[in-house]
């Protein structure tokens, strides 16, 4: 090669043809040839990296708060949030920038020192060469030539194959939560025999990688036997592989998955057993460790072997209903209530990429209140900025963290609008003041109004589904899509409704909960999901008695029926095929006088985007993204 370099160079400048490889030994050229295709490769692994790295912040941040089973020795444990482990992930990540990062500094470095590293031959010019070589390559000036030290390349090697390992573990663990009984995770464009190469090419680089380390040992400033350099050997494979590994996982996580309905389907697997720890907690400071630990030890040895929900199982032992009202013991065996600092991490982790990216920082959902006439409306944004707007309604009685199972998918497609209607929540209700369905109504166009709303898809759950309706009747222009869940255009008789209203005025919202819980699910849901009723009979209990009044007076004095035929924006109407508040002959009635209106039936009672939360999502979503040209 020397020799054929020397003869083009002779074309073209004869004087010059004499210093080609003046002072220059091989391994000078194969180890600073090494460097230049080596920072080639950087190049594209940092660019891969970047991406994966954006991928991971963007899900950590959208899944904050959607919990999922902790897994320890492939075992349930306590619960996590999806965020929290997609955090951990990307933490592992920044850690290989920053550690990329800092081997360019030491890697990229010009190596020039002749036979013995002392560039003898070029005399006085050796540095003014040097600096000028280095100049011209882009490549530092070292101290001291370094042919004899190879860590510069080990380097490279065990940097390399930190990542080779994160990566692997990451696509091991993506591997188990697509497992068919597990299935919280999907990835639809990753070929069946896409994991298993990943996962080789990453398994192949630890034993190349001690290789490299074994051959750091050349004798004194002797060169590096250029028949077997293992350096120029070993590292294009080791590279090879942890960039293939890494350009197909961050390939696959753009595409992937998250099912959080399956996650909660998970989470009740073992039916409130999995939050032993945190209630004997609690109740060890009410009767002590020793005889709370026993008590929960066999309330969830029970319970496994009846096959009987441990909430069920505690209502069979006095010390406990003695120290936990039932509303308490429901919120102890909530999932979500028990994932610890998963937020404050996963904020923790996302800030530091912000940093190390300089990202502009991804902020907390906006929550704040708006003035509306009597009342100052609490609402919630989630979801992509420029996404298309999606308000949710709630159903009497609850506020905005009904519509929590279906958050995590509706923020991946929607700028996503929540709200407490008057009186319920956060949302504050002026006294003495009341409402009818034109005051809801309106106080949702004053909220998208202030918010800058001009059209958006609404979905509303009994009083939100009635509400919807009005808003379709009196502002078409502002609703793109409509979707009416357990709602009807006449609920009566009004005298069932003022019993309801003067029972709460004479003894408060507690009165009239189970008659509300009783019409909202089926036996079989407030059986095998206590705390799930819990959950949404905690925020009827939380709704002020103003509110919940004036809910039941905008109902009592609703008709819409003459006005049905005058809706004309696309519509669907959900009903619950056991729903004893709005039974299923009066949702297929409302779809009917619809023009052109959908109706899907599901097995559920009053609130099936709670009980059948994954069907009733798949139902939502398929309406709200059809194609306009195929409604």
């Amino acid at each position: 090669m020397v020799r054929q370099l020397t003869v083009a160079v002779a074309g073209r400048d004869a004087e010059a043809a004499n210093y080609v490889h003046w002072g220059m030994s091989l391994q000078d050229l194969s180890d600073t040839a090494l460097v230049l295709q080596l920072r080639v490769a950087l190049d594209g692994i940092e660019a891969d990296l970047a991406r994966f790295v954006a991928v991971l912040a963007e899900f950590a941040e959208r899944h904050r708060h959607t919990a999922q089973v902790g897994r320890v020795g492939l075992q349930h444990g306590l619960p996590i949030t999806f965020g929290l482990k997609t955090a951990g992930w990307l933490d592992a990540m920044l850690r290989h920038q920053q550690r990329l990062q800092a081997l360019r500094v030491r890697l990229l470095t010009l190596q020039f020192g002749g036979a013995t590293g002392t560039l003898a031959s070029l005399g006085d010019a050796a540095l003014p060469v040097a600096t000028a070589l280095a100049a011209t390559l882009d490549l530092s000036l070292p101290d001291i030539p370094w042919h004899g030290q190879r860590d510069r390349f080990a380097e490279v090697a065990t940097t390399l194959g930190l990542l080779a390992g994160s990566l692997g573990k990451i696509a091991h663990d993506m591997i188990l939560l697509t497992q068919t009984e597990v299935a919280e995770l999907a990835f639809p464009v990753m070929p069946s025999t896409g994991w298993s190469a990943t996962l080789a090419a990453t398994q192949q680089v630890p034993a190349l990688v001690a290789a490299m380390l074994a051959v750091m040992l050349p004798d004194h400033e002797g060169e590096v036997d250029e028949n077997d350099d293992a350096a120029a050997r070993l590292l294009p494979q080791i590279v090879a592989l942890c960039a293939g590994a890494l350009e197909q996982l961050q390939r696959q996580a753009g595409s992937m998955k998250v099912d959080a309905a399956r996650m909660q389907a998970n989470l009740a697997l073992t039916r409130g057993r999995l939050l032993a720890e945190p209630l004997t907690l609690a109740l060890a400071r009410k009767i002590g460790r020793q005889p709370a630990e026993a008590l929960v030890r066999q309330a969830s040895a029970h319970a496994a072997q009846s096959d009987q929900a441990l909430r069920d199982v505690l209502d069979q032992y006095g010390v406990v209903s003695l120290h936990f009202s039932a509303l308490e013991l429901d919120r102890l065996l909530e999932p979500a209530s028990h994932s610890g600092q998963s937020a404050s991490f996963v904020d923790r982790v996302l800030q530091s990429w912000q940093q190390s990216s300089g990202t502009p920082a991804v902020v907390e959902p906006a929550c704040a209140s708006f003035a509306a006439g009597p009342t100052q409306l609490h609402y919630r944004m989630d979801g992509p900025p420029d996404a298309p707007w999606l308000v949710l309604s709630n159903a009497l009685g609850t506020a905005l963290d009904l519509w929590e199972p279906q958050m995590p998918l509706l923020s991946e497609h929607f700028h996503v609008l929540r709200y407490d209607t008057r009186g319920h929540g956060q949302s504050v209700m002026r006294d003495g003041a009341t409402a009818s369905l034109a005051d809801l109504g309106d106080d949702v166009i004053s909220l998208m109004d202030h918010l800058g709303i001009a059209r958006a898809h609404f979905c509303g759950s009994s009083l939100g589904g009635m509400i919807g309706l009005w808003l379709a009747i009196h502002h078409p222009g502002r609703i793109e899509r409509l979707v009416v869940c357990n709602a009807a255009p006449l609920l009566g008789p009004p005298s069932v409704w003022d019993g309801w209203i003067e029972q709460i005025r004479q003894q408060g919202v507690k009165a009239i909960v189970p008659a509300f819980v009783e019409r909202w699910f089926t036996r079989d849901f407030e059986r095998h999901a206590a705390h799930q009723v819990g959950v949404v009979q905690a925020m009827l209990l939380q709704t002020s008695p103003a509110g919940l009044i004036a809910g039941c007076t905008a109902i009592r004095d609703m008709d819409l029926r003459s006005s049905l035929p005058d809706i004309n924006v696309p519509t669907l109407v959900i009903g619950g095929k056991r729903d004893r508040m709005t039974p299923p002959a009066q949702t297929r009635r409302l779809a009917a006088h619809i023009n052109g209106a959908s109706y899907v039936e599901l097995n559920a009672g009053h609130l099936p985007n709670r009980e059948v939360a994954q069907r009733f999502n798949a139902e939502l979503t398929d309406f709200l993204l059809a194609d306009p040209a195929l409604s």
